[in-house]
This record gives C-alpha cells, sequence and structure tokens, in this order.
C-alpha cells in the first residue's frame, strides 16, 4: 500500500536522544490505510490470502471519504485483488474510519458475488448493560460447557469487525480454541463437531477455514454467526 501512496507512509524527519523521529509523507487530505489481520475462518470461500484494510481520513484538511475509497479501491484491485467495501456502511459523520475487505482469490476461483450494500442490514455497534445478557458472554458459557471447552486448554470469544461478517449475518462473533497440548488433528475435529452442534441448537451458524488442520493442532479459529431473516437482507 506504501507504493500505491495509499498505506501509512511513514518516514523519519529527525532524531531525538538517539531515537528516530517518524511522521507519515501523505498528500494533505489523502488519509492513510494500514492492512489488518483476518483469521482465515472468516475469508471469503476461496480466497488464498485477506486482510481488512483500515483507512483513516485526514480530519485536518476534510478528506472527502469516497473519493479517498474509491482510490484506494483502484489502487489494489490494479493488482490483482478484489476489493470489497464490505461490512456496516460507513457513516462519515459519525464513524472515525472505514473498512475495505481485500483478498486474493486461488487460481482459476471466481470471487463470491457480493455488492457493496449486501451488509446495509448490519447494526450499529452496540452496549450491554445488566441485566441484558451480553452474547459474547453467553456465547462463551456455552461452549465452556461443552467437553472440548472444559477439556482445551482455553476458549475465547471476541467481536469481529463488520467486514468479515459473512452478508447473511445481522450477529457474529470470532471464537478461537486451544485444545490441550499436543491434540491430533483428528481429536480436534471431534472437538470441533461437538462445539458446532451445541452453537448450532441455541440458533448460530459456524464457519470454520477450508484448508486442513495440521497434524498437530495450537489452535483453531471459527467464525460464529446468526442469520438475518430474510426481509433484512433483501
Amino acid at each position: 500500500m506504501d507504493q500505491l501512496k495509499v498505506g501509512e507512509n511513514r518516514v523519519v524527519v529527525g532524531h531525538r536522544d538517539g531515537y528516530d523521529l517518524h511522521d507519515r509523507d501523505i498528500a494533505p487530505g489523502d488519509g492513510w490505510s494500514r492492512a489488518l489481520y483476518a483469521p482465515e475462518c472468516a475469508w471469503p470461500r476461496g480466497a488464498e490470502l485477506c486482510v481488512v484494510v483500515e483507512w483513516h481520513p485526514d480530519r485536518r484538511a476534510g478528506s472527502d471519504w469516497f473519493a479517498r475509497l474509491e482510490a484506494v479501491t483502484i489502487g489494489l484491485r490494479s493488482l490483482g485483488y478484489v476489493v470489497e467495501r464490505a461490512g456496516r456502511p460507513v457513516n462519515p459523520a459519525k464513524d472515525l474510519h472505514a473498512n475495505l475487505l481485500v483478498y486474493r482469490m486461488e487460481p482459476d476461483t471466481p470471487p463470491p458475488r457480493r455488492t457493496d450494500s449486501a451488509w446495509t442490514h448490519v447494526p450499529a455497534p452496540r452496549t450491554y448493560t445488566w441485566p441484558e445478557p451480553n452474547p459474547l458472554d453467553t456465547l462463551g458459557g456455552l461452549l465452556s460447557q461443552t467437553k472440548a471447552g472444559r477439556h482445551g486448554a482455553r476458549v475465547i470469544v471476541r467481536d469481529i469487525v463488520s467486514a468479515l461478517w459473512p452478508p447473511e449475518a445481522d450477529h457474529c462473533e470470532h471464537v478461537r480454541w486451544w485444545p490441550t497440548p499436543g491434540t491430533t488433528a483428528g481429536t480436534a475435529y471431534e472437538g470441533l463437531r461437538e462445539m458446532a452442534l451445541a452453537m448450532w441448537d441455541a440458533g448460530y451458524r459456524v464457519q470454520a477455514q477450508e484448508r486442513p488442520l495440521p497434524e498437530i493442532v495450537e489452535s483453531i479459529d471459527l467464525l460464529v454467526f446468526r442469520k438475518a431473516s430474510g426481509d433484512a437482507v433483501a
């Protein structure tokens, strides 16, 4: 992205007390972008590489959000990447940044057909106050009651940026499970099946990475989501 002049473009501008001083070499109004890790379970089916590109506007210069996003999109697509304005729609008046889903498909594999409007039903982030149940806690408690969760080293549930949600979801979380050290792929798959059945019974759907697990499994990521109603995604 730095080569395309759409990245962070950090440069050394001076020295103080033996340390380099950095700034960004960015034209006024352009803003800057960075690539963020995306767990493989959230990659579009058939992708061989995927990141979330987070673009930050230059608020001092009053960036034109959508013109800049288009420039970033065109630059990345020129290098052979699929670029989607995935996730909850951007509101320049309220949001601090915008996200793009950027990925490369495996050879001879067409990308999924998804429009930028596929995520318009995604709700805005919200907080939960007692006694209202927080889905993170509810899902974590459900998984900890499974045999795989009880016997594993650890299982945690995290929020995940909406750019990585399946477009049919209206709620989505990222689950990471650490089995006990030395767990083989066969044992891990048995644990995953148990977890998936428990989540399915609770109304959730589960998505795992496409690639097979390694012979010895250290950790496993899962995308756990609830499907929106047909009217919501129409």
